[in-house]
């Protein structure tokens, strides 16, 4: 199984331990190393730790088995590739449109990392916990694209947490529904994502439906 092209590795926490940080990163890169042969029901805590020259106890000190720490590190894969630099964005001279077609190459980026890697992501969503670790991610990353479309005076004057908790959990769940299905037509699923969006929500850099 091919690793994503972007670093799997979590961003590290401004108050992370180094000790802590280097134990994460190798339990990530010995995931992500036997992921290459196995699929992820056939990984065990053993096989992870001898991998990642970790100890069992450590292991459990992070996490509770193998699939919490597969959502960690999937789910950060997620959130990384949906990240788009827009920070005062307004004070850059970027349009709607500009910011928009930004957007739009994230969510592209997302999809393709996930078809690519829909053996991992298809077992993680059976599990019945990881759409929800995936819709806490992405509605922190809604919140922010929020913030910025507050600037254009597009969003409705309604709760920005609010608004950014309901399109992360329907944003969640499109994107198991992407993996889960036999079709891998991205740019045909990509522009189904323009109806389900809010009507203020800009439409610029979505491609056209067939």
């Amino acid at each position: 199984m091919p690793e994503p092209e972007a670093s799997p590795a979590l961003r590290r926490p401004a108050s992370e331990e180094p000790r802590t940080a280097r134990t994460r990163e190798s339990l990530e890169a010995g995931l992500l190393a036997l992921l290459r042969d196995h699929d992820l029901a056939d990984i065990s805590v053993s096989a992870l730790c001898k991998q990642a020259g970790v100890h069992r106890t450590t292991f459990y000190g992070h996490h509770r088995n193998i699939y919490e720490l597969a959502a960690c590190v999937y789910a950060g894969v997620v959130d990384r590739l949906g990240t788009v630099d827009v920070l005062d964005q307004r004070g850059t001279g970027k349009t709607v449109a500009e910011i928009s077609t930004l957007y739009v190459d994230a969510v592209r980026l997302i999809l393709q990392h996930t078809r690519e890697e829909e053996r991992v992501y298809r077992a993680l969503f059976h599990t019945g916990t990881f759409t929800g670790v995936l819709a806490d991610n992405l509605a922190r990353r809604f919140l922010l694209s929020l913030y910025v479309w507050q600037g254009y005076s597009l969003v409705p004057p309604v709760d920005p947490e609010v608004i950014a908790a309901f399109l992360g959990g329907a944003y969640a769940s499109w994107i198991e529904q992407w993996v889960l299905r036999e079709d891998d037509d991205v740019e045909a699923w990509l522009a189904s994502l323009v109806h389900l969006l809010p009507d203020w929500w800009p439409r610029e850099g979505f491609p056209a439906a067939a």
